[in-house]
């Protein structure tokens, strides 16, 4: 299976099992990455995460559940502003699972997890929270743990925490979109923004955990753990571009090809600072060898390999240093010294012809069609006006909804409306794009309104309803009509569609009533 074929999958089995996250009101930390996002978007996030031996870890315990819920890593906890009744909904080592079972795989104790570098400005460092419309009002707190506290050995504890918080707010109001740089999670509609202060004098491994709490009558709060290094002021910045080898280099390359490797600036000419290809013989054909051979060539380049051996570093990150594994190069990633660069590897069959710059930029999708239909209706989108960046290359096409496990690959699809209550219902429809030529995946997304075609008697179930139904409310949802429980378990009514959205969440019984069959 090739990388587009893989980034396809990646976004689309995204949609499929969390289409109703895109309509929740629920985040994560993704700056410095929390162990659940980072996990949930590698590239081979569904198919094992063997590319990293952190996550790797986490699916042999937890599967892919853990990714799939990387923003409802939550817990309900009434009493939520006693200490005493969090830690005991959240016990010690399930810290980083926020107390559930099923991503238990958060907590294991391991020296591979993934760690971002972080270098305090001014005695504090960013810290970003994302989620697809996040929760006001609220308030976080954000710990740091404690320099004797050891994650390869023993799952975090809250005494493993230091007693002063590192950040404390409520918040009212979140910020648009996803800010700078972009989040690698997709859906992404609002953040927050703070500013951790680091304490004087501290480096070395680190556990930031944060607690990101609703202000509500459930008292949903949310959990993340981010491994981080503290590097002392002046160290130098390294941007982690993404794995160096992929498995589909190996897979498809044979003696007689040559592996082109390039890393492109910043600029908007994507100039080539890194221009290496290597021919492939029986002799180096296992990846051990050749991709040993690369990095022999960024550190001691020949001819024009690169323009200066410094902005690059490939290996694994071990503190500031980055150190190559010589035995499995699928272990190893690529760093650079600037933001905004990009790396590219392709094969060129039978060492051919270079086939000259790729353009770093994701291809743009482009979704034309009707914004309205009724509900049983079939409609049609057109996606053929998509633009990709490098015309050589052939787009690849994946339609996903909000409202259909149905999938398309053409660049136009029939999608039919799903049944509506007795008011018109949103939903949306993506279009993910695929370039072959530098691995990019770009997405566009359409709003559908469905509007009734035969009156359902009661309204149609809203997740995350503001204000949020009460006792007694009655709704329809995909053909049978509920009613709210009395309290406290109205309380739920309003919450977390994947585990109340009445007759399909996972606990759906405990906030809502059936009252007839249609």
């Amino acid at each position: 299976m090739n990388n587009y074929t893989k980034l396809i999958i990646k976004w689309t089995l995204a949609a499929t099992c969390l289409a109703p996250a895109l309509g929740w009101t629920h985040g994560a930390v993704d700056i410095p990455i929390s162990r659940q996002v980072h996990c949930y978007t590698l590239p081979d996030f569904w198919s094992g995460s063997n590319s990293d031996p952190g996550c790797k870890a986490v699916d042999a315990v937890s599967g892919t559940y853990p990714g799939q819920q990387w923003p409802e890593v939550a817990q309900l906890i009434k009493n939520y502003d006693t200490q005493s009744e969090v830690e005991k909904a959240v016990p010690d080592g399930t810290l980083c699972s926020g107390g559930d079972p099923k991503k238990d795989g958060l907590n294991i104790p391991q020296a591979t997890w993934y760690r971002t570098t972080v270098t305090p400005k001014n005695g504090t460092i960013q810290v970003r929270l994302v989620g697809t419309a996040p929760h006001v009002p609220s308030f976080v707190k954000i710990y740091l743990s404690k320099p004797d506290y050891n994650p390869a050995t023993t799952k975090l504890k809250w005494s493993d925490l230091e007693p002063k918080l590192v950040y404390e707010e409520r918040m009212d109001k979140a910020l648009p979109g996803s800010g700078t740089p972009p989040s690698k999670v997709p859906g992404i509609s609002g953040h927050f923004v703070f500013d951790a202060k680091i304490p004087a004098g501290r480096s070395g491994n680190a556990v930031l955990f944060t607690r990101w709490q609703r202000i509500d009558p459930a008292g949903e709060g949310f959990y993340n753990c981010s491994d981080i290094f503290i590097a002392a002021a002046g160290s130098p910045e390294l941007y982690d571009l993404g794995q160096f080898i992929a498995p589909d280099i190996v897979e498809h390359l044979k003696v007689g090809d040559s592996v082109h490797f390039r890393i492109l600036d910043n600029t908007p000419a994507a100039k080539e600072i890194v221009d290496i290809t290597l021919l492939i013989t029986q002799a180096n054909l296992d990846a051990k060898k050749w991709g040993m051979q690369l990095v022999e060539r960024v550190k001691n380049p020949i001819d024009s390999d690169i323009t200066n051996p410094d902005i690059v570093k490939i290996g694994k990150k071990q503190g500031t240093e980055v150190v190559f594994d010589p035995d499995d190069a699928s272990l190893n990633s690529v760093y650079v010294t600037e933001e905004g660069y990009t790396k590219a590897m392709s094969i060129i069959a039978g060492g051919g012809e270079n086939p000259g710059p790729v353009n770093p930029n994701p291809p743009r999708a482009d979704i034309q069609g009707p914004t309205t239909v009724r509900a049983g209706q079939t409609f049609t989108l057109d996606g053929s006006h998509s633009v990709t960046y490098n015309p050589s290359e052939r787009l690849r096409f994946q339609w996903v909804s909000s409202f259909s496990e149905e999938k398309g690959t053409n660049p136009t699809h029939n999608f039919t409306a799903p049944a509506v209550g007795s008011a018109p219902q949103q939903f949306w429809v993506e279009l993910h794009v695929a370039d072959p030529a530098n691995e990019t995946v770009g997405k566009a997304r359409q709003n559908i309104t469905v509007t009734p075609s035969g009156g359902e008697e009661n309204p149609a179930y809203q997740p995350n309803k503001e204000p949020p139904y009460k006792p007694g409310d009655q709704v329809s949802n995909k053909g049978e009509n509920y009613k709210c429980r009395t309290y406290p378990n109205s309380g739920w009514c309003s919450q977390s569609p994947a585990h109340y959205e009445p007759g399909v969440g996972s606990d759906w019984n405990d906030a809502w009533e059936i009252l007839r069959k249609k």
